[in-house]
């Protein structure tokens, strides 16, 4: 029972933060590398991954020094371009498998991800369904035969009449 009340206070913790945030009461007179609440791993983690938190916050927890933080800032659809375009030379490979799995992440870093060293990374790029088609028929031919098969399921779901 006091497990799940815990979890219950971390998350209402976090849905304040969220809301004043995104409301504007902690404004720039509240730092966020200051503020006590953020200091908690748990708030940090729910306030990174939820789509409510504003781009300047989510820019901040990118530089965060734990990786499951700056991958749930990858994963987050409203991360800023400018933001995944530096978390795309992470040196954490599952924050850049986050950066080449959303959505919207644009072309030119899908590009940079897509001669990534690490397997997984390409593979992610390779599944990604926002991908530009030309990226798709290289990585069609990728050394990996995973992510070439990959790739070309990806490529005849985005292209069909190429595939």
């Amino acid at each position: 029972m006091a497990l799940e009340e815990n979890g219950h206070r971390l998350i209402d913790e976090a849905a304040r933060v969220i809301s004043e945030l995104s409301s504007g009461v902690r404004g720039k007179s509240q730092p966020l590398e200051l503020d006590a609440s953020m200091r908690t791993l748990h708030v940090r983690y729910i306030v990174a991954g939820n789509p409510n938190t504003p781009k300047e916050v989510l820019a901040r927890l990118a530089n965060d020094t734990l990786e499951n933080i700056r991958r749930r800032v990858a994963e987050n659809p409203r991360t800023p371009v400018s933001v995944l375009l530096q978390m795309a030379s992470d040196p954490n490979i599952d924050v850049r498998l986050s950066v080449a799995e959303n959505p919207n992440t644009p072309p030119e870093v899908l590009e940079q991800l897509a001669a990534d060293d690490n397997v997984d990374v390409r593979y992610g790029v390779a599944e990604n369904p926002h991908i530009p088609a030309e990226i798709l028929v290289r990585l069609a031919d990728d050394d990996n035969p995973y992510v070439a098969c990959r790739a070309q399921k990806t490529l005849l779901l985005v292209c069909p009449v190429m595939g």
